[in-house]
């Protein structure tokens, strides 16, 4: 039987066969068998090894059972196997057959093995590719929630540089229309988060500053472009932030109006680029101490708070728990992110204020830069833009006005960043 057994490839030795006639082996006797304690694990008999600080190789490693753990061998060599693997599980092995003599004077076909591979050292912080792979395969969405929880929120609209008075391109007719495109998209996007069950708490105006285009002081041919006096430039710039209140405060349980100083709304210039008073001689302040006025007579608005600066270039205010801080940006001088850091450590020791959050204006395009400790966002303008620019340049930036919603459990503070 085991002659004919081995011509299908099934080795059966002397000490088999003894097993079974005996009664012991499995097919006979199978609690006999599994009674027994688990074999050993093979045992290397002899062997080689080289070494270096990387890995290495095993050669000619013969055992007389067949190796599936390589444990004891990384052990024999003085190796400690939870700092090496075996190079991508790949083994060479050889096996061949040869007689060994039994106590009872017959002898018996035994195999033995002889292993060869390469080991590597273990990479620390390694993490198991096929767990990774079977995350990604077996990801699905989490099932949205019918109750969804909505953590508080501002919206947060960017009255950035308007320069209403500005003559060029289209003037400030251009200038005008564009505000109120502006205004009816920002309407609808309220009217589109509503309808996904988002409605802000609140709503913070940033007046950023430049409402006005100035008449003089700020580039040579400037009293030769402007299309607007001063007084008109003032009361259109009260006209159209009146308009944007009573348009969108309504709608908001809670308001507010944050103001910046900024450069063209410098009202007492004399004869060269600065005030020839003071830093609060300035048209922010203005419109923001009328606008605060008229608020107060009119019931619709008269829930807004206003928060206007005396001369004070930075502005900060806290909605739904963000701090945000507030310039209109003509004062940063040097690397935008040191003026930053450095004006963030000094609000943190004179106003006891940690920001969360910058807006700024003044560069007239978008932009947003991730800080770390703060996010700055830069507004962007409707103003009819600037030819001697886009001469010297070639730069010109998207017209639009900058809206996002603020909240102190939004990614980042901030999210749902839009130019309309």
């Amino acid at each position: 039987m085991a002659k004919e057994l081995a011509e299908h490839g099934h080795l059966i030795g002397k000490s088999t066969i003894n097993y079974h006639r005996a009664g012991t082996c499995k097919c006979t006797n199978p609690a006999a068998v599994d009674d027994r304690p688990a074999p050993a694990a093979p045992r290397a008999e002899s062997g080689k090894v080289d070494v270096g600080p990387d890995g290495g190789e095993f050669t000619e490693i013969k055992t007389s059972e067949p190796l599936t753990d390589w444990t004891h061998i990384f052990e024999r060599f003085n190796l400690d196997p939870e700092q090496f693997t075996i190079v991508d599980d790949t083994v060479r092995m050889s096996m061949w057959q040869q007689s060994k003599g039994l106590e009872d004077g017959t002898r018996d076909i035994v195999n033995l093995y002889s292993y060869r591979a390469k080991f590597t050292r273990k990479k620390q912080g390694m993490i198991d590719y096929a767990t990774l792979r079977d995350q990604i395969r077996n990801w699905a969405p989490t099932p949205a929630s019918t109750t969804p929880s909505r953590p508080p929120v501002t919206y947060v609209i960017g009255m950035a540089d308007w320069q209403l008075g500005k003559g060029e391109g289209d003037g400030t007719p251009g200038t005008l229309r564009r505000l109120n495109a502006s205004l009816e998209a920002i309407t609808r996007d309220l009217d589109q988060l509503a309808a996904q069950g988002i409605r802000p708490e609140g709503v913070l105006f940033a007046n950023l500053g430049d409402h006005t285009e100035n008449v003089a002081g700020s580039y040579a041919s400037q009293t030769h472009t402007v299309d607007l006096n001063m007084r008109d430039q003032l009361n259109l710039a009260l006209e159209q932030n009146l308009a944007w209140l009573k348009a969108l405060a309504p709608r908001f349980k809670t308001a507010t109006y944050a103001a910046c100083m900024c450069n063209h709304g410098q009202l007492s210039r004399g004869n060269g680029r600065d005030n020839v008073t003071d830093d609060a001689d300035n048209a922010t302040g203005l419109i923001g101490d009328t606008l605060a006025t008229l608020c107060k007579l009119h019931p619709e608005l008269e829930h807004i708070e206003f928060n206007i600066p005396r001369d004070e270039m930075i502005t900060t205010t806290t909605v739904s728990g963000v701090n945000m801080a507030m310039a209109h940006g003509h004062k940063i001088s040097g690397a935008e992110e040191t003026w930053l850091a450095k004006q963030s450590q000094n609000l943190v020791h004179t106003r006891r204020f940690i920001p969360d959050l910058w807006f700024t204006a003044h560069r007239h395009s978008a932009a947003v830069n991730d800080y770390g400790p703060y996010t700055r966002i830069q507004a962007t303008t409707v103003d009819p833009g600037s030819k001697w620019f886009t001469d010297s340049t070639g730069a010109y930036s998207r017209p639009g006005t900058t809206t996002f919603l603020v909240g102190a459990d939004l990614p980042g503070m901030w999210d749902h960043y839009r130019i309309h």
